[in-house]
């Protein structure tokens, strides 16, 4: 009898766990699904004791950040990063490759099982919070947490967390309506008066 229970609770084990990771891959499908290829977010950003908030918004594969005195165009191909206390312009390339929201932002919320171990930490009938652990090493990130929110029949973050070896930086996002924005874009004589560094 007790080698009966010790198979059904190992059973009941096997079964909630993969049932776990499924619905890890369910939230961020919906998630994916529910961002689309244009959305805008007010962000609020704590790292190392301090706050700074702006906005982003994301249309294609071109963005527009705005932070504190920090300001970055792009057209999906090369980054306009602009500091305003400075009065200084850096361009260079978009690193693809980054997932973190503030330097690309396009792929911000591009999670697949290929590049990140993910466990669902917690859920709920209204949300869900996500682990995700980068299988490339080189990206000096420890963990990524990550919290969606249901809003109707949508899956949104409402909050990222990035831990770079016990440096974090957590994110607070509200969705913002795109209908009656456009996306702000480079250009050049806006910003005739500040020095350029390129590392074109």
């Amino acid at each position: 009898m007790r080698r009966v229970l010790i198979i059904v609770v190992l059973s009941l084990c096997t079964l909630f766990g993969a049932s776990a990771q499924s619905s890890s891959g369910e939230w961020l499908s919906k998630l994916n699904a529910s961002m689309g290829s244009r959305y805008a977010w007010n962000i609020s950003v704590a790292t190392g004791g301090e706050s700074f908030v702006g906005y982003y918004m994301v249309q294609g594969d071109a963005y527009y950040l705005t932070l504190g005195v920090m300001e970055v165009y792009s057209d999906g191909k090369l980054r306009y990063e602009i500091n305003n206390s400075r009065k200084e312009v850096t361009e260079d390339r978009v690193n693809l490759k980054s997932q973190d929201l503030l330097t690309n932002p396009t792929r911000a919320f591009s999670f697949v099982d290929k590049e990140y171990t993910i466990t669902l930490k917690s859920q709920s009938a209204s949300g869900a919070v996500l682990k995700l652990v980068p299988r490339d090493v080189s990206l000096g990130l420890s963990d990524i947490e990550l919290t969606l929110q249901k809003s109707g029949g949508a899956v949104l973050p409402t909050k990222i967390v990035y831990n770079y070896d016990g440096d974090t930086i957590a994110i607070q996002l509200t969705s913002l309506s795109v209908a009656d924005k456009s996306l702000p874009r480079w250009n050049k004589e806006s910003y005739r008066a500040y020095d350029i560094v390129s590392f074109l």
